[in-house]
């Protein structure tokens, strides 16, 4: 890679390095780089986000959207390191064509994730939620679930965490099938000898618990659909701790309202934060939670050490890890080559 002359400025706008970063943000400190911190937390509209970039030259960015007029009006910017997984709040293209380098953290979350899932999956089957509401009204009565051994789990997407899902699913006891179409690819599949690898419809058809865990692209819009919805038996339950745009929100309440399925939970959802007066809030049968599955204090740490990382590695020269972006690195625009 390229060792820069000078010390970079640094824009932090992902509240859970700021609050856990400490080791991450020394180690910046050290090499001499000078941290800014948002004026606000939570996704930035493009206009503050535009005025807080000015003279940075990297950004560990929370889901602030970063579009081809951030970077045109940013010439200084040359990373745009985003602490967790998700890419989808950046414009990949506008960026490899600005010569701003993308990076991610793709491991840290995995396992706080597919923790919160299985709390997810276990308090709705189990009732959990339903019993502590009982208690804190005076109540006392009884609330029957089910048992997890021998019921089918169904993974929409089965990357790492999805296989995390799985992985505590099995010592559970129970069966799992997964629709993946990476896993369409017979040698990839017999990786997972324990696991059935079907049609997204048949997911819905046979699971108990249908979990999703696909990236949000043009193609998972909805993804989850009144059609699919219908396609689930009445005691199912639907989990959702990926991207809110795959489910169809006003489907998902029409279902619940009218006991087609069983319940649901969702951490995730299509406007966040979910407006106070949502009519998700009020719907029976819905677990909600304000997307907080990947918070973990180990991932916290993760993420902030990760997405520190490549601005250590670019200013002493090293080779870059996880760039989401990769063909930026050969380009004679590269903002890290010319700025």
């Amino acid at each position: 890679m390229f060792a820069m002359a000078k010390p970079w400025n640094i824009l932090v706008t992902a509240r859970a390095f700021h609050d856990s970063g400490t080791d991450a943000w020394r180690s910046l400190e050290a090499i001499g780089c000078r941290i800014r911190i948002s004026d606000r937390w939570g996704p930035l509209v493009e206009s503050s986000l535009i005025e807080q970039l000015k003279d940075i030259d990297a950004v560990i960015a929370a889901t602030d959207p970063y579009g081809a007029q951030v970077f045109a009006e940013c010439p200084s910017l040359k990373l745009v390191a985003r602490c967790g997984v998700g890419i989808d709040s950046v414009c990949l293209s506008a960026a490899t064509e600005s010569g701003v380098i993308v990076t991610n953290v793709p491991d840290a979350m995995t396992d706080a994730v597919a923790d919160y899932c299985f709390a997810l999956l276990l308090a709705g089957v189990r009732r959990i939620c339903e019993g502590l509401q009982c208690m804190q009204e005076g109540g006392w009565t009884e609330l029957r679930g089910y048992e997890l051994r021998g019921k089918v789990l169904g993974l929409v997407g089965f990357g790492k965490i999805g296989q995390a899902v799985m992985r505590r699913a099995t010592g559970f006891g129970m069966t799992v099938i997964a629709s993946d179409p990476y896993y369409e690819d017979t040698s990839r599949a017999n990786l997972f000898p324990n696991v059935e690898f079907v049609e997204l419809d048949e997911v819905f058809r046979r699971s108990r618990v249908v979990s999703i865990h696909a990236p949000n692209q043009p193609e998972t819009v909805h993804l989850v659909d009144a059609r699919r919805l219908a396609l689930m038996c009445p005691d199912a339950y639907l989990i959702n701790t990926s991207r809110g745009k795959l489910i169809d929100e006003g489907a998902l309440m029409q279902a619940l309202h009218s006991q087609q399925i069983a319940g649901a939970a969702i951490d995730v959802y299509q406007t966040e934060p979910l407006p106070v007066d949502h009519p998700l809030r009020s719907t029976p049968g819905l677990l909600l939670t304000p997307h907080n599955a990947f918070n973990s204090i180990e991932a916290a740490v993760r993420m902030s050490d990760g997405c520190a990382q490549p601005i250590l590695d670019i200013l002493a020269g090293s080779p870059l890890q996880n760039v989401c972006n990769a063909p930026v690195l050969t380009q004679s625009n590269l903002r890290i080559r010319t700025l």
